[in-house]
């Protein structure tokens, strides 16, 4: 009966934690998309506080920034890579 409780447990908490990828989000009637220009996202979504870092995968690397925005209960991480939104993650609050 532990081993049960503990399991459910287990999956409830690694549910809530993982974070999934989506290809658009909204606010306030504006859309942003993957594919769309960091001062699209700007203008739409507001500044917020960015984050730098060196994007790899596989041989490539970019100058890649990381912007976080709160909407409705999601925490949405929008990664920008030269210029354009390349990846658009959505975490449950």
């Amino acid at each position: 009966m532990k081993y049960i409780i503990l399991a459910v447990l287990s999956i409830l908490i690694s549910t809530s934690v993982s974070a999934r990828e989506t290809n658009s989000m909204r606010s306030s009637g504006e859309l942003v998309n993957v594919g769309d220009r960091e001062s699209d996202l700007l203008r739409k979504m507001g500044k917020s506080y960015p984050r730098y870092f060196i994007h790899r995968e596989g041989r490539r690397s970019c100058e890649a920034t990381e912007y976080v925005y709160e909407i409705d209960m999601q925490i949405y991480t929008v990664l920008v890579c030269n210029g354009k939104i390349f990846r658009i993650d959505v975490n449950n609050k």
